[in-house]
């Protein structure tokens, strides 16, 4: 890479709200959804690639992200091949940036977090910060490798197209164009009650549920909350809509410390290589400390998820 102690470090930029009329059809709010996801996307690709402002591989992750939950809704109701490997592609390209953005925040918040275990005498950043920083270095060579690769290329071409206005292979024929001038508004309405209802039903009998079990519960509220950022002006533009992603963001956020400890134990599993008696003395010690913090954390989550039910749905 080019010497970059003399560069500015690059902002990274947050996506812009998805603004959708409530006379809009399929159409015209994917060309409204596309458009922001696509600007979102490629204005942190050159952040990620630079690497030295973190937030850059999480932008990008999330702008990966959402456009994958936009491509499963429009795969329900319009089967395509195209949209297969567009979905395929970000999915690959999102692996990449995951890798690195999981390190960051290993190096960055998990170990940082662990500060009582060196009051306990446990040198836990000592002892994995350097062996972490080799592997976080090798998954940032890998994003600049798969953004700067022809699969970026031609996801962000397919993005374009569709920001643009123009239609996957698929949904050219008379059938697919007839339904897509299905109104914006019943085709978000369906969609997010099915999102709702899994939702709910993965996290049935919650206080017994497992971490993994959660762990899908968080999922499944992703997919909920990622529509319903895309859809909700079309049906509440004000307050209903907004307590509720309020209360959706917030037992997401809850269950992201289980998601957190599946993560932070790939990780350390990845040191056993390295691992002398120090080092497996430390590793044992951070995960008996993360699954305690874990349980702790349990009761708070479980309350959230109650308030979340209680919340009446904003597209009835």
């Amino acid at each position: 890479m080019p010497d970059q102690s003399e560069t500015a470090i690059p902002d990274s930029h947050r996506a812009e709200p998805v603004e959708l009329e409530k006379d809009d059809t399929v159409r015209r709010a994917v060309v409204r959804i596309a458009r922001v996801l696509r600007d979102h996307l490629e204005a942190n690709l050159p952040v990620a690639m630079d690497g030295r402002n973190v937030e850059g591989v999480h932008q990008v992750r999330v702008a990966l992200r959402r456009f994958r939950a936009l491509a499963g809704l429009l795969r329900r109701d319009y089967p395509s091949a195209t949209l297969d490997e567009a979905s395929a592609r970000a999915r690959m390209l999102a692996r990449a940036v995951g890798e690195a953005r999981d390190w960051d925040v290993f190096m960055l918040e998990t170990l940082p977090g662990l500060s009582p275990l060196g009051r306990a005498g446990v040198n836990v950043v000592g002892r994995l910060l350097p062996l972490a920083r080799p592997l976080r270095d090798g998954a940032y060579a890998r994003v600049r490798q798969v953004l700067a690769s022809a699969d970026a290329e031609w996801l962000l071409n397919f993005m374009g197209n569709l920001a643009d206005g123009s239609l996957w292979d698929e949904a050219r024929s008379p059938a697919a164009l007839k339904a897509l001038e299905e109104p914006a508004a019943d085709f978000a309405a369906r969609h997010l009650a099915r999102l709702h209802r899994k939702a709910r039903r993965r996290g049935r009998g919650f206080a017994r549920l497992t971490p993994p079990e959660r762990h899908q519960v968080r999922l499944a509220l992703k997919k909920l909350r990622y529509a319903s950022e895309f859809f909700v002006a079309l049906h509440a533009p004000g307050q209903k809509g907004g307590l509720y992603l309020q209360r959706l963001a917030a037992v997401q956020a809850a269950l992201g410390l289980d998601s957190d400890v599946l993560t932070t134990g790939r990780l350390l599993s990845l040191f056993d290589g390295e691992a002398g008696g120090e080092t497996r003395h430390v590793v044992g010690a951070v995960t008996g400390f993360l699954c305690c913090r874990q349980d702790a954390t349990h009761e708070a989550a479980h309350r959230r998820w109650r308030k979340f039910r209680r919340t009446p749905v904003f597209w009835v």
